[in-house]
C-alpha cells in the first residue's frame, strides 16, 4: 500500500505578522516539524505545497528528502493548493493508493497519529479517513484514489471540507486524544510554543 502525505504550507498567514511556516518549533520550524513527523510515519512519500514566500521557505526544507510543489495561484485559497498538490502527485510515475492531506500549522500532531489514520485506511472499511474535531470530519484526512479527481476540482478556500461533507457515507471519523489545534494567530502560537514548542 502506497500513501503520499501532502502538507499544505502555501498560505500568507497575515494574522501572524510573520512567515508562519518558518516560526521556531523545537529544533526546527513549524513546517520543518510537520515534515519530520510525516517522514517518520508509514507513508511512502512526502510532498509540500508552497505558495506565499516560497523563495524564502524552499531553502529551509532543502535538507529533507521531499518534493516541494509551488502553487502560483496560492491566493485562491486552500482548496486551490490541494488541487495543485494532488494534480502534481497524479502526474508522477508513482501510483498511490491514497493521499493523506495535512496542514503545516498543527504542531502537536506526531507521526503516530498519521500511522493511526493509515492503519484505519488499511482496513478498507471506508474510502476516506478523517480526523474528528467537534464531531465534524476534518484534516488530517486520507483520501482514497477514487477521490483524487474530486480533489483536483477544488477551487475555493473551503479546503477538503466540501468533499468530506458530500461523501459522508464514505467517511470514517477517527477519534483520538491527539491535539489537532492549528495556529492562526500570533498569540495562539506564542501560547502553544511556550507550552510545547521549546527545547
Amino acid at each position: 500500500m502506497k500513501i503520499a502525505i501532502l502538507i499544505l504550507a502555501a498560505g500568507e498567514s497575515k494574522r501572524m505578522h510573520d512567515i508562519k511556516q518558518l516560526l521556531p518549533w523545537k529544533k526546527t520550524t513549524l513546517l520543518g516539524n510537520a515534515i519530520e513527523q510525516a517522514l517518520k510515519s508509514k507513508a511512502t512519500q512526502v510532498y509540500v505545497v508552497l505558495g506565499a514566500n516560497a523563495n524564502k521557505i524552499t531553502p529551509t526544507i532543502a535538507p529533507y528528502n521531499i518534493q516541494s510543489i509551488e502553487n502560483k495561484n496560492w491566493k485562491n485559497g486552500l482548496g486551490n493548493s490541494i488541487a495543485c498538490g494532488v494534480n502534481y502527485i497524479k502526474e508522477t510515475p508513482h501510483h498511490y493508493d491514497a493521499i493523506l492531506i495535512t496542514l503545516a500549522d498543527q504542531p502537536l500532531i506526531k507521526a503516530a497519529y498519521y500511522n493511526l489514520l493509515i492503519d484505519e485506511y488499511a482496513k478498507k472499511e471506508a474510502k476516506i479517513i478523517a480526523s474528528e474535531i467537534n464531531n465534524t470530519p476534518s484534516v488530517p484526512a486520507i483520501f482514497d484514489a477514487l477521490y483524487f479527481e474530486n480533489l483536483t476540482q477544488l477551487t475555493e478556500d473551503k479546503g477538503a471540507k466540501e468533499i468530506l461533507r458530500t461523501a459522508q457515507k464514505e467517511v470514517y471519523m477517527l477519534r483520538s486524544d491527539t491535539n489537532l489545534i492549528d495556529l492562526d494567530t500570533a498569540s495562539g502560537y506564542e501560547e502553544l510554543y511556550n507550552n510545547f514548542g521549546k527545547l
